[in-house]
């Protein structure tokens, strides 16, 4: 998994810090740290990590929005 759960995207080289902090579990994480309190790891000051909340929210529906409709298309083929 490539996302800031165990290390700060900071530490690690510039495409896989990048990679990380628009990975969707490492929004989730954010957001859930800041929830409860504890933000934990310094994420950074990068526009995902300070919108961490909106992101997780908007991943899910986006996955869903984008796949959804192809399952739905697949399975009626089937």
């Amino acid at each position: 998994m490539i996302s800031n759960t165990f290390v700060v995207p900071a530490q690690m080289p510039a495409w896989l810090g990048c990679v990380a902090e628009w990975n969707p579990l490492s929004a989730t994480v954010t957001a859930l740290r800041e929830l409860f309190g504890n933000p934990g790891l310094a994420t950074g000051s990068s526009w995902a990590s300070e919108h961490a909340l909106g992101l997780a929210v908007a991943w899910p529906v986006l996955l869903i929005a984008v796949f959804l409709p192809l399952a739905v298309a697949r399975y009626r083929r089937a």
